[in-house]
């Protein structure tokens, strides 16, 4: 997978790369861990015991979510994956202005919907990851942020509902 990040070509657009970058894994970790759950039968929850601390963004976990991702493959990689989507983000975010509100949003739902698509086999890492989009911002801008992820989850709420 990292040779498929790196073969990402978006000239400095930080931008495309996130885009880019966030459509390669959701197609990729989805896939990964669908087949390996196929595979190996192993059914746990890989969020379980994850906590955040929104005002420092950092990621905390439970005595419970230790064991479990010391103890398992398939925790572990997520926990992985989990830390290096929040690298990624915060390093190209950065680059990306506060008042570019379009890309910013774009990014976010592009994010959302992974979030989503992995949060179906037990990896939802949004509330982990989403203190990226914090780095910097004000007060305004972390409202938008708040109020675009509960309308994202709303939504999907709704669509499972009706589908089930």
């Amino acid at each position: 997978m990292l040779s498929l990040i790196a073969d990402i070509n978006v000239r400095g657009d930080s931008g495309r790369y996130l885009k880019q970058y966030l459509e390669l894994m959701r197609e990729h970790l989805f896939a990964i861990f669908t087949q390996y759950r196929s595979i190996f039968g192993e059914d746990y929850n890989v969020e379980v015991g994850l906590k955040t601390n929104g005002e420092e963004n950092t990621s905390k976990y439970s005595a419970e979510a230790e064991v479990l991702f010391s103890q398992h493959v398939l925790p572990s990689f997520a926990l992985n994956v989990t830390k290096h989507i929040e690298e990624t983000l915060k390093s190209h975010l950065a680059s990306i202005p506060l008042d570019d509100r379009q890309t910013r949003q774009s990014l976010l739902t592009q994010l959302l919907y992974c979030g989503q698509s992995l949060a179906r086999v037990g990896c939802d890492f949004t509330d982990v990851v989403i203190g990226a989009f914090f780095d910097g911002a004000d007060a305004k801008e972390e409202e938008w942020v708040w109020e675009m992820t509960a309308a994202h989850r709303q939504r999907m709420t709704k669509l499972l509902q009706t589908a089930a």
